[in-house]
């Protein structure tokens, strides 16, 4: 009997350890499963955080010389364009000659009208002698004996020359306003004006009679020479005046 007994204990102790194996094999199943799972997602999130960190690390490792480039390439692009839009837009070369050409046919045009005319193409008479209320007024005529037009403005430079071309007294003082420039066309004349005073109009006595009158045309250098035809100056004046068109006859 007590040894049955025994054998129903071991077996009712049997029969309960089997009957609690299941939970306890449950637990612990579960636990290894949640330790699984926890060291997965710890895992999976470390795979994530070196994933996400290397994207991170590319993309701030990678060389940014490639938006540079892009900008560089960019703006080397708009340089070399805009050489080349200026190059468009800018006359060629060969178009600048032009204006210049049409300046200097201005220029050579301007010049040509206003050419004074030089003594080599110049004639030098002395005009009829006017002589009224106590003066005395003796023309100095300049022909253009050139082919080309030219001009004469202003006064000329007068002296008066003894026998041995030296000068008696002073040059002529100008007299009167200027005017304008003279045209002289081929053929044309124009004339200033010597004046002095009658012999005793003054106190001031005449200079000794003249040989020759040297006259130096406007904006010239070069001396002509004339006769004199006696002329000389009395009263303390001898005066030239502005060149005037014709002969002043």
């Amino acid at each position: 009997m007590s040894q049955r007994n025994g054998s129903t204990a071991r077996r009712t102790t049997t029969s309960r350890s089997r009957s609690l194996r299941p939970p306890v094999l449950c637990a612990l199943l579960v636990g290894a499963l949640a330790t699984v799972t926890a060291c997965g997602s710890d895992t999976g999130d470390g795979d994530s955080a070196q994933r996400a960190s290397s994207v991170t690390s590319a993309s701030s490792a990678a060389p940014p010389s490639s938006p540079s480039a892009d900008s560089a390439g960019t703006s080397e692009g708009s340089r070399n364009e805009r050489p080349a839009s200026h190059t468009a837009q800018s006359p060629p070369p060969s178009a600048h000659p032009a204006p210049s050409h049409a300046s200097s046919s201005q220029s050579a045009a301007a010049s040509g009208a206003r050419r004074v005319c030089s003594k080599a193409q110049l004639t030098l008479a002395a005009g009829r002698v006017d002589v009224g209320a106590g003066n005395v007024y003796l023309p100095l005529v300049f022909t253009n004996k050139g082919a080309t037009t030219c001009t004469l403005t202003g006064y000329p430079g007068v002296s008066l020359l003894d026998s041995t071309d030296a000068a008696i007294g002073a040059p002529a003082t100008r007299r009167g306003p200027t005017h304008s420039p003279i045209t002289l066309p081929p053929g044309g004349s124009a004339s200033a004006a010597l004046h002095t005073l009658n012999e005793g109009m003054t106190d001031t006595p005449c200079r000794r009679a003249a040989a020759r009158i040297r006259v130096y045309p406007p904006d010239s250098f070069d001396a002509m020479k004339i006769s004199a035809r006696s002329f000389r100056a009395c009263g303390g004046v001898f005066e030239v005046e502005a060149m005037r068109s014709g002969t002043g006859g």
